[in-house]
């Protein structure tokens, strides 16, 4: 038992990282693009569009896989699936109205970095056992120092959006902390679906009912015209920005623990920051830069941390070859 422990443990780093470092960069390209399109789109169509096009296809795929065994999630894990719902929506909402309003590296940032704060006190409330170690701790504690500097910069107006008022930096932050937290709660009930044998493609076929509601709910009042307009967007959208890094990171999180996966998404800043010049709005700031290499180079610090946590801990549990040889003598 304490060697497959062991063996477990090691494959998380190796095993998550990947599809981790991947879900960084297609959640960076889609805060880029998103916050382009979300001046000329309202945040209500492109949600309504995009999540209803992603699940169509999940929920196609499943069913074309598996047929309706994905439904027993709704018996067996109810509780979970609610969860997870509630926290989607939650965090996607968030997302799109902050990236109205700030630069998308520093809702990147704040989104996602603030992810390990959070990981540790959901983590601890909603899985038990759960496993950190202090290093993490002390790295969720540095990135908070980064990020309070990022937000002094958006209300100076020393981001690469310039000045754009308290009123609005204010709102920005604020939406981009609620993302923060949802984004941590999601990460947990995704990981306790994951532990309670649910696939990847099961898990993204049940998680969007809520957010497709509450988007067409949003658009009732909308025009056709602003729907329509929503429609090229809201599909580019649903690939890059949901289908594609949401599966990538259940995969991810199916191999590492929610700490780990928070920390090593919050890498996505960096490429969110160059990303960004591609819209002419934007330019270049020396304070959003500072604040991002640093909580990237905490990151992975926490992460590499983790990984010989993880080989000690396998060092430890796993016997040598030696003693296996004299187990079997």
């Amino acid at each position: 038992m304490a060697q497959q422990s062991g063996t477990r443990q090691s494959a998380t780093i190796r095993r998550g990282i990947f599809p981790l470092l991947l879900f960084a960069a297609f959640t960076a390209a889609m805060d880029v693009y998103g916050s382009n399109r979300l001046q000329v789109v309202s945040p209500e169509s492109l949600t309504a569009v995009s999540f209803t096009l992603t699940a169509v296809f999940f929920l196609a795929l499943e069913m074309t896989r598996n047929g309706t065994a994905f439904l027993t999630m709704l018996r067996d894990s109810r509780h979970d699936v609610i969860a997870i719902n509630i926290t989607t929506a939650v965090t996607w909402l968030a997302t799109f109205y902050a990236l109205r309003n700030l630069e998308p590296a520093v809702v990147n940032v704040v989104g996602l970095a603030l992810g390990p704060v959070f990981i540790l006190v959901t983590g601890a409330i909603l899985r038990r056992g759960a496993s950190v170690i202090a290093a993490e701790v002390v790295v969720a504690l540095g990135i908070c120092v980064f990020l309070s500097v990022l937000v002094w910069g958006s209300f100076t107006g020393e981001t690469a959006v310039g000045d754009i008022g308290e009123s609005t930096a204010a709102w920005g932050l604020f939406f981009s902390v609620v993302c923060a937290i949802g984004s941590a709660a999601n990460i947990t009930y995704m990981k306790r679906l994951s532990d309670s044998g649910r696939s990847p493609q099961e898990v993204l076929a049940v998680r969007f009912f809520l957010m497709i509601a509450i988007g067409w709910a949003m658009t009732a009042t909308s025009s056709l015209d602003e729907v329509r307009a929503a429609l090229v967007p809201g599909a580019v959208v649903a690939v890059i920005g949901i289908a594609l890094p949401i599966y990538l990171l259940q995969i991810g999180i199916r191999h590492t623990e929610p700490i780990t996966t928070a920390l090593i998404v919050s890498l996505s800043p960096i490429f969110a920051y160059f990303m960004q010049f591609l819209d002419g709005r934007l330019q270049p700031s020396a304070l959003t830069i500072v604040g991002i290499v640093g909580i990237v180079a905490l990151a992975t610090a926490g992460t590499l941390a983790r990984a010989r946590h993880d080989n000690r801990l396998e060092a430890v549990t796993v016997p040598s070859a030696y003693e296996t040889a004299g187990d079997r003598r």
